[in-house]
């Protein structure tokens, strides 16, 4: 097993994504998002729910498809 600093793995995620022309600005990251669509009728139910609790205690919810 190799035992790997978290800190060192991020600095690689974050080369593999600059080598790949990623960015994680808000509206790219809004276009990888799962949009939903195969989503199951209980983890809609479940996402429904939460974005109620979040609006219900003054959070900010989750951006999310349901």
């Amino acid at each position: 097993m190799k035992t790997i600093m978290l800190f060192d793995y991020l600095e690689a995620v974050r080369a593999r994504k600059a080598a790949l022309g990623l960015a994680d600005t808000p509206e790219s990251v809004e276009a990888m998002r799962n949009k939903g669509g195969n989503r199951t009728p209980a983890k809609r139910v479940l996402l429904r729910r939460a974005a109620r609790r979040a609006k219900a205690a003054g959070k900010t919810q989750v951006t999310s498809c349901f």
